[in-house]
């Protein structure tokens, strides 16, 4: 593992799951994903707790809707922020 990543089990897991979210959004650097590939790969429980945080996460982008506020409000809202 990298430098910035905890050698010891615990730790790593710890580590892992501080980073998850950030791994699901590509948010980590190729080598910290590359790393937390590694861990997931090593334990059985972060792999699981991994692939139920995708799940949702791809149920949520599923379920996103965009809304789009009504032009009577956006108008309101512009007036507002010139005024203030």
């Amino acid at each position: 593992m990298n430098a910035d990543v905890p050698c010891g089990p615990e730790e790593a897991c710890d580590w892992a799951m501080e980073h998850l979210q950030a791994f699901l959004h590509g948010e980590l650097t190729e080598d910290q994903a590359d790393a937390f590939r590694r861990h997931l790969a090593a334990c059985e429980s972060c792999l699981d707790e991994a692939d139920l945080e995708a799940a949702v996460s791809r149920a949520l982008q599923r379920c996103n809707m965009t809304v789009r506020a009504s032009s009577t409000l956006r108008m309101r809202i512009v007036r507002l922020h010139v005024e203030s």
